[in-house]
């Protein structure tokens, strides 16, 4: 995925929805397409779990689509994984059974609510989850160090095992909350590594990883274009969540130094 040639479109995010009511799974899909994302509908415990392997940027829940047994250990499973326990979990239903939405908040969902106030609100809980507001740690407009220098080319040569020592003694170092740029750089890299040992397993979880660590990141970061990066790391992502063949994967980490346009 190297930028010479045509840049390929952001991805579209996934967001999962649990519905069975087709005219309101149909608002929801127009409203996750309208923010840009990717809607997975699904109707059965099964199909919940293959949507929730595929690392969705949120979950939606009609809390009347499934009977409770049915959905909620694929909720508990979820937030019980490191790799999954981050993805924001909104469950609705219908304001008179309490005891429903009890359940469903025992049950690992992060927020639950009665069936007006969600579709009040579903516009900017997906906004939310597509899009996050940055955040701009200490230190995300200072010149890169030497040593953040010296890991983007060793990463951008392909040499992922030594760039992960490069970052990783940076990200030891530099105690400040712009570490976290280091760190997800590193353990892309990694990824890059257990994809060349043919390893698709290990390289979603440092993908997964990597790209919770970049997330929140202002698009430039010490001069590292972050939002390109974090684009090409989840189009890998998705070609490997969905068993595709990877040859030889590059993923291209484009840096502006201070002074250049």
């Amino acid at each position: 995925m190297t930028h010479s040639a045509q840049v390929p479109a952001a991805p579209r995010l996934p967001v999962l929805v649990l519905a069975t009511d087709l005219l309101f799974a149909t608002r929801i899909s127009d409203a996750v397409r309208a923010q840009g994302g990717e809607p997975l509908l699904v109707a059965s415990a099964e199909e919940l779990r293959r949507g929730i392997d595929r690392w969705p940027a949120l979950m939606l829940l009609d809390l009347h689509a499934l009977p409770l047994e049915q959905w909620g250990d694929e909720v508990r499973r979820a937030k019980t994984s490191p790799q999954s326990r981050s993805i924001p979990v909104f469950a609705f239903g219908s304001h008179v059974q309490a005891d429903l939405l009890h359940e469903a908040r025992a049950a690992g969902c992060d927020h639950v609510w009665a069936r007006s106030r969600f579709v009040a609100e579903l516009p900017q809980i997906i906004a939310d989850a597509l899009n996050p507001p940055a955040i701009y740690p200490e230190g995300w407009n200072a010149a890169p160090s030497p040593r953040l220098l010296e890991g983007v080319t060793l990463f951008n040569a392909g040499e992922y095992y030594r760039q992960h020592d490069v970052l990783e003694a940076l990200w030891r170092d530099d105690l400040r909350p712009i570490r976290v740029l280091y760190q997800g750089v590193l353990q892309i890299g990694v990824a890059l590594y257990q994809v060349q040992r043919g390893n698709a397993r290990g390289a979603l979880k440092m993908l997964r990883r990597g790209l919770g660590h970049l997330q929140a990141l202002p698009p430039l970061c010490q001069g590292v274009d972050v939002a390109t990066l974090r684009g090409d790391a989840r189009h890998l992502h998705d070609a490997l969540a969905a068993e595709e063949k990877i040859a030889t994967p590059t993923i291209h980490i484009e840096q502006r130094l201070p002074g250049e346009s």
